[in-house]
């Protein structure tokens, strides 16, 4: 029925002001993301990964903001090291663990 943009001005003075406001923004932006940090996550499409990165296709969320096309996710290498990455978040689902695993 209507549309309209509206605007506002606000002025951050100090660092203390200009850290406040960022961290009210990030954690607004967390909340309404699909993930949250710590998740587990399957990669449900190697899409622009390389073979070595992202053994098992799991990983652990790092950050997700939502409107953003990739999140950083922590995966193992096939050297056995942990990576931080970025991962397009479209290719990310939460993890479901085997059944075997969660009854142990």
């Amino acid at each position: 029925m209507l549309t309209f943009s509206e605007s506002r001005q606000r002025t951050l003075n100090t660092p203390d002001e200009i850290a406040a406001y960022l961290g009210e923004t990030f954690r607004a932006m967390q909340a309404s993301g699909p993930f949250k940090p710590g998740d587990e996550v399957a990669i449900t499409s190697r899409s622009g990964l390389p073979p070595e990165i992202g053994i098992g296709d799991v990983g652990i969320m790092l950050c997700d903001l939502p409107n953003q096309l990739f999140s950083w996710v922590l995966v193992f290498t096939s050297g056995g090291q942990q990576m931080p990455v970025q991962i397009q978040t479209a290719n990310l689902a939460k993890r479901e663990q085997a059944k075997e695993a969660a009854s142990e």
